[in-house]
């Protein structure tokens, strides 16, 4: 039994350090095999998105209602904005509660906003959702509450005003003028055509005069008109205007109000 006893305690030894390595191996003592590009991707998930992050707007579960697009809404399926912030424009043939929603999967609709009356325009923001938006209306009409079919606008640099609005005071006298301010492209290479007034009484007759083009910079100036404010009776209005830029196949739209 003695000449077995060197033998049974080598073996003891080496058990042990047998033991040993692998509790080492298995506490980190050394690197495993390269981890996969799938396990690289869940040790280094993704920055979350900027532009999501800071998300103001409120998800909200839609219930079904029948499709309708009220009166005059704006803009148009598939059009370009050149302004990241933009108009949301519609009217309604009476008093009507609406809400305005955007999504950008059409499975997580968010609330930019409500308003009330028969003229309704609420802002929405390219900014929160990417270069692409996809918008609808809830509004009330013949006592049936109705939401318009998904519009999906996109974002395409051109020339756009500097401001959503702009207000200004009429005074006495005819063809008054009033400078609004346009970045994106020389307003002098805009024909006059590009631009059309929107929402204004029927009777006031509104106008675009060439402005003038700021020096290094790629802006301008151009003169929005009025022919004749007496025909408001002493009264101010709102409006919109348009713009058109071809060159980039984009649209904007800035409220002009006229105080007297």
């Amino acid at each position: 039994m003695k000449q077995w006893k060197p033998l049974i305690a080598s073996l003891v030894v080496i058990a042990l350090a047998m033991g040993a390595l692998a509790a080492w191996k298995y506490l980190g003592g050394k690197p495993g095999p390269a981890p996969s590009n799938d396990n690289r991707a869940a040790d280094n998930p993704p920055p979350a998105n900027g532009e999501n992050s800071d998300l103001k707007y409120e998800a909200v579960p839609l219930e079904k209602l029948p499709e309708l697009d009220p009166l005059g809404l704006w803009p148009r399926d598939g059009q370009r904005m050149s302004s990241v912030e933009f108009w949301v424009m519609w009217r309604t043939t009476g008093f009507s509660k609406c809400r305005l929603l955007a999504t950008t999967d059409r499975r997580d609709w968010f609330d930019l906003g409500s308003t009330g009356g028969e003229d309704h325009y609420l802002q929405a923001s390219l900014a929160y959702f990417g270069s692409a938006l996809t918008f609808a209306v809830e509004f009330d009409a013949g006592g049936t509450r109705y939401r318009s079919a998904p519009r999906t606008v996109y974002f395409g640099q051109g020339a756009h005003f500097t401001r959503r609005s702009f207000e200004f005071s009429l005074g006495d006298g005819k063809n008054q003028t009033f400078p609004i301010e346009v970045f994106g492209r020389n307003p002098r290479r805009l024909p006059l055509d590009s631009f059309i007034g929107v929402w204004f009484p029927d009777d006031l007759v509104t106008f675009v005069g060439h402005g003038r083009e700021r020096e290094g910079d790629d802006g301008g100036e151009i003169a929005f008109g009025v022919q004749d404010p007496d025909v408001l009776n002493g009264q101010g209005c709102m409006g919109f205007l348009e713009m058109y830029d071809v060159v980039t196949d984009t649209y904007d739209r800035a409220q002009i109000t006229f105080r007297r």
